[in-house]
């Protein structure tokens, strides 16, 4: 049986390929759990529209998150004034939701899932390297610099 695949299947093949199944495998498990389509000229059709579709909506959502990372790095750093002790640990410490807080204030809006913090909580002054990963595999690093009041 000529099947569209949905999604990536390992073992099958990648979302989009059309491939050969035994008829049973495909009434039994891939159409039932809608991991494929039957090859007919109209879902050939509608797959092909629908990808157009996912691409132009992907390409929109890489020029978002590249003009997101070139507003990122042009501040360079994100700079906090805390209380601190002798020890250079500051009372509270800084998190994703104070990160993203800071930036809105500068007129960058980001989510607090775009944002990954590698060593946690900020709880020393100085100066530390945070993550910015708007979309998939488009990322860079910025600043948050933390000063003692």
């Amino acid at each position: 049986m000529k099947v569209i695949l949905l999604n990536t299947i390992e073992k099958l093949g990648k979302k989009g390929q059309i491939i050969f199944v035994k008829n049973g495998y495909a009434r039994n498990y891939l159409i039932p759990n809608n991991k494929v389509l039957l090859a007919t000229l109209s879902n050939i059709k509608i797959f092909e529209q629908n990808r157009i579709l996912e691409e132009k909506e992907e390409s929109e959502k890489i020029k978002k998150a590249t003009k997101k990372i070139n507003s990122i790095n042009l501040i360079g750093a994100v700079i906090f004034f805390m209380k601190s002790s002798e020890k250079k640990k500051i009372f509270g410490s800084i998190g994703v939701k104070d990160i993203v807080k800071q930036l809105s204030l500068i007129g960058i809006f980001v989510q607090k899932n775009e944002i990954k913090l590698p060593q946690g909580l900020l709880r020393y002054l100085g100066i530390h390297e945070v993550i910015f990963a708007p979309y998939k595999n488009i990322s860079t690093i910025f600043k948050v610099v933390i000063l003692s009041k």
